[in-house]
């Protein structure tokens, strides 16, 4: 994608200021290049910044490590839970400053999106507390505790009068164009904009230039300016001749034969260009593969070919020493043919003999024919050599053949594994753009209704289940035993619609807390139980301590006796194929391929790289879905085990 100019920064700086008050929820380092923010409120927002490349607001979601980088931890250390104060544009360079205050304290994130730029966080101080990346100049330093210093100040048009405009024009060495694009931190595509719209030939030397040339430029560029100074934005993503796509927050006249597509926003172009992009690298992979796939193809014919090139010449060597008396007897009366002066007589001797099949005299080249078993081949040796030497040069040649034929398998091997790391990459990318819910970070299931149930994995889980997901109209659910995960019973679906909870519901609410807790390790059955939101509390009794993770529930428990049974299955969430676990009636009646298990003595870490294998997902995915004990499979469906 090319590079953002300082106009698009402006504008995407301008749009930006929507989320201005919002409060960062939790910052991610998602690559080598990116960070991505997530911001508290509604609607799922994150601010994505890739260093020298762009900022961009979305609502679509990434893939996230599981382990924060050093550099993500020390973002969240000062910048969690602050809230977004201001977010400027430095001296029309592209370079994005995101004022944060966290308990008081100000910070800055500076994004510097320039070729070779950085992201840099910066106390109030000017001191630099972290940069994404270390870098020297002469000029400035970005490593901690050094003091921030922005790149050298360049040009503003917004801040030019006539006067400084004229004088610019008037000390540059440069052609029309090229002052307007360097000088004056245009860009090329504005320079090229501003020399149409004022009918200058960009080519001519700006100290050659008239005053009423001057004047037209300037015009041109005060006419430009005020689009983005009146805030008149007409965002739009040009597809160039070679196919090539940029984005413009407004119309240019120079895009004019080109084709056009109009964005409500620079960010949605941004957005968009992005996903374009995507999907054609996607297709140049699948290209890249393909090409591979024949050359391998290619590469293996051509091995084969030459183990049985070489085969053939060893055959023939041996076939040499096989028949040498005769063949012998032909060379001698070869060389004896070609000393004659008269060789016809000779020739008629020789083409006599039995194994004789054609000659050369004049390049030396002797045919002979021979029988192996029972097939005739021809043989090719060179009269002036012994049958020695020529069975030698045959050997010597089937060797070479054999070399070649290794160093082929070396190229086969070279081009499988450069398959193979196609593979992995395009499976790795197809990871990353699956979709993922928020609630994919507990246990969690759809149930036969529709209900969504979600479950804490640890003590900090269960916290977070029961404080921030619990509302009025769920149920709290719990295992009547000690060692069991918090359950909320939502009464709405994934998309947030309202759902009656019904008894059949409670039931497999509490079948899922059931399964999950250390009761499938020592009973075939056991009580769960539901309560209402208010009766659960993290008050304990008076000299009671109440330690992370537990609950006290008062009042009336209402109880559900549970069998130790669960399933695993495929099913479909708007789209994307998911493995969800949970109660059997909920897996069944939601999926075609599944699990039914039960408490048995099947190592539950065996049972997990099984089931990856079938379900084609990571073994570490199939280990979270599974109960805390070894299994034994009850029954499936569309599944072999």
């Amino acid at each position: 994608m090319k590079v953002l100019s300082s106009f698009d920064i402006y504008t995407i700086v301008n749009e930006l200021q929507e989320i201005l008050g919002r409060f960062i929820d939790k910052i991610y380092q998602i690559s080598k290049r990116d960070i991505l923010i997530k911001l508290r409120g509604k609607g799922k927002r994150f601010i994505l910044i890739r260093e020298g490349g762009f900022v961009l607001l979305t609502s679509k979601d990434f893939e996230r490590p599981e382990k924060p980088s050093n550099f993500a931890m020390v973002l969240r250390k000062y910048l969690q839970g602050g809230r977004i104060n201001s977010i400027k544009q430095h001296d029309f360079d592209r370079i994005v400053v995101f004022e944060i205050v966290k308990r008081k304290e100000p910070y800055k994130l500076i994004a510097e999106l320039f070729r070779n730029g950085n992201i840099v966080l910066v106390d109030k101080d000017g001191r630099i507390i972290m940069p994404l990346k270390e870098q020297e100049w002469s000029h400035r330093i970005l490593k901690q505790k050094e003091v921030y210093l922005f790149p050298p100040k360049q040009c503003n048009p917004f801040e030019l009068d006539k006067k400084a405009f004229e004088d610019i024009l008037m000390r540059s060495d440069r052609d029309v164009v090229r002052c307007l694009a360097i000088d004056l931190s245009l860009g090329g595509t504005y320079a090229e904009e501003i020399c149409l719209k004022s009918g200058v030939d960009k080519n001519k030397k700006t100290r050659s230039l008239s005053k009423e040339e001057t004047d037209r430029l300037y015009l041109a560029l005060e006419e430009i300016l005020d689009l983005f100074r009146c805030k008149k934005f007409s965002p739009r993503i040009i597809t160039l001749d070679d196919g090539s796509k940029e984005i413009v927050p407004i119309k240019l006249e120079i895009h004019e034969r080109y084709k056009s597509e109009e964005k409500d926003s620079l960010l949605s172009a941004l957005e968009a260009l992005l996903e374009q992009e995507e999907k054609k690298e996607e297709v140049e992979i699948e290209k890249v593969r393909k090409n591979l796939e024949r050359r391998l193809s290619q590469q293996i014919e051509g091995m084969k070919n030459l183990l049985k090139e070489a085969e053939r010449k060893k055959r023939e060597g041996d076939l040499l020493y096989i028949h040498c008396k005769d063949i012998q007897d032909l060379l001698d009366k070869a060389r004896k043919v070609m000393k004659l002066k008269e060789k016809e007589e000779g020739l008629e001797e020789l083409r006599k003999m039995e194994k004789f099949h054609d000659i050369d005299l004049e390049k030396g080249i002797l045919l002979v024919r021979v029988k192996d078993d029972g097939e005739e081949r021809i043989l090719k040796l060179n009269i002036r050599k012994s049958l020695g030497q020529n069975a030698e040069d045959i050997y010597e040649l089937s060797k070479k053949l054999k070399e070649k034929a290794e160093r082929a398998k070396i190229a086969i091997e070279k081009t499988k594994q450069e398959l193979e790391n196609l593979k992995v990459e395009k499976k790795e990318k197809e990871e990353k753009k699956e979709r993922t819910w928020w609630f994919e970070k507990f246990r969690w299931c759809i149930l036969s209704d529709g209900n969504l149930v979600i479950g804490g994995r640890d003590a900090k889980s269960n916290e977070i289940v029961v404080k921030k997901y619990m509302d009025d109209d769920d149920l709290f659910v719990h295992a009547d035993i000690h060692g069991a995960p918090c359950c909320v019973l939502k009464s709405k679906d994934i998309d947030g619609k309202r759902i009656e909870i019904t008894e059949k519901a409670k039931e497999e609410a509490c079948e899922f807390a059931a399964v999950y807790s250390k009761a499938w390790k020592q009973f075939g059955e056991i009580t769960s139980y539901w309560v209402y939101p208010h009766q659960v509390s993290k008050t304990p009794e008076s000299g009671e301590y109440l330690p992370k993770g537990s609950f006290v529930v008062r009042g009336k428990r209402n109880y559900v006796r549970c069998k130790m049974e669960m399933g695993i299955g495929e099913v479909i969430l708007k789209g994307v194929k998911k493995l969800m676990a949970g109660p059997v009636t909920a897996i069944e009646g939601r999926s075609n391929r599944y699990v039914i298990l039960e408490p048995g003595e099947r190592d539950k870490n065996e049972m997990a790289k099984h089931l990856s294998e079938k379900f084609n997902v990571k073994v570490e995915v199939v280990q979270k879905l599974l109960p805390p004990g070894n299994v034994s499979v009850v029954k499936t469906k569309g599944v072999h085990l």
